[in-house]
């Protein structure tokens, strides 16, 4: 009887590893991420958005420069910037969501973006803050009330400079 609570111990403890892994396998495998991102978010699939990584700390989003995300002063258009920045933070609420073994829910709170450079080729996303973003759900576990979690994202043309700053607000609950 021991050996069978061990065993059920270390099936429930690599759960949420798994679950971890299938989310970030699902995002980053670009035909699976495609096609629900044309499922649920048709805008945002449009401007074709692509996982590069996605784990515990991490989440970087590239998105293409072309003629769908471009404005008519040659640069990307902030809204297709604005998206995939959120997707960015997003990556990452999504993925400690699906390592918790509650419920959640979660909605961006607000939304504010510094441009500083124009961006006139691929721009890479990058959001480094999943501790923050584990710690949140964990209080939000243990409080039961809302919590909100300041995200901050770095936005980086193909040679490396800087184009945009975001920061997005979560707002994360326990159900």
């Amino acid at each position: 009887m021991l050996l069978n609570d061990a065993v059920k111990e270390a099936v429930a403890a690599e759960r949420p590893a798994f679950a971890g892994r299938v989310v970030a396998g699902a995002l980053t495998t670009r035909p699976v991420a495609q096609a629900v991102l044309w499922a649920r978010m048709p805008l945002l699939a449009l401007v074709s958005p692509r996982v590069e990584v996605l784990n515990e700390a991490t989440c970087q989003v590239d998105i293409p420069f072309g003629w769908r995300n471009r404005n008519i002063f040659g640069t990307m258009y902030f809204a297709a910037s604005m998206m995939a920045a959120e997707m960015t933070t997003g990556g990452l609420v999504l993925f400690h969501n699906a390592v918790r073994p509650e419920r959640f829910s979660y909605i961006v709170r607000h939304i504010s973006a510094d441009f500083v450079k124009p961006a006139r080729s691929r721009v890479s996303f990058e959001c480094v803050q999943g501790d923050e973003v584990a710690r949140a759900f964990a209080q939000a576990s243990r409080s039961g009330e809302r919590v909100n979690q300041l995200l901050e994202v770095v936005g980086r043309r193909a040679d490396g400079v800087e184009t945009a700053r975001v920061k997005v607000e979560w707002s994360i609950k326990a159900c």
